[in-house]
């Protein structure tokens, strides 16, 4: 689903930051995100200890204003260091990362795509 960021103490200028996660296999999914940069990664469950592993974040390598990238940073930060993903209802979901800090995310639907009005064969 596509999920962003409402709280994350640590670092409140990374509110507002957009994941996409996907189910891919039985206990593997894809993780996207993007500030300046996309970033993906693939998360794997292990059901015994109920432990996440990200596989190593990949981006693209463009750069961006200063801030941009700093928030970057931190986002990739995140993702690197998920340890534990719960969702408590199916609006919200809690990243814990191995450092012990907690980002909360919240649920959001991606608005479609205006339509297009204007004949482009002209």
């Amino acid at each position: 689903g596509h999920w962003k960021i409402i709280d994350y103490p640590p670092h409140p200028e990374c509110i507002g930051c957009k994941f996409e996660i996907k189910h891919e296999n039985q206990n593997t999914y894809h993780l996207h995100a993007h500030v300046v940069n996309s970033m993906n990664c693939s998360l794997k469950h292990d059901s015994t200890n109920n432990q996440w592993k990200p596989s190593p974040v990949v981006s693209t390598m463009m750069m961006g204003p200063p801030e941009d990238m700093k928030k970057e940073d931190l986002i990739g930060n995140l993702i690197s260091g998920i340890q534990r993903l719960e969702v408590p209802d199916q609006q919200h979901l809690i990243i814990r990362t191995n450092n012990g800090t907690q980002a909360q995310l919240e649920r959001f639907t991606v608005p479609a795509p205006p339509a297009v009005t204007q004949n482009i064969f002209n």
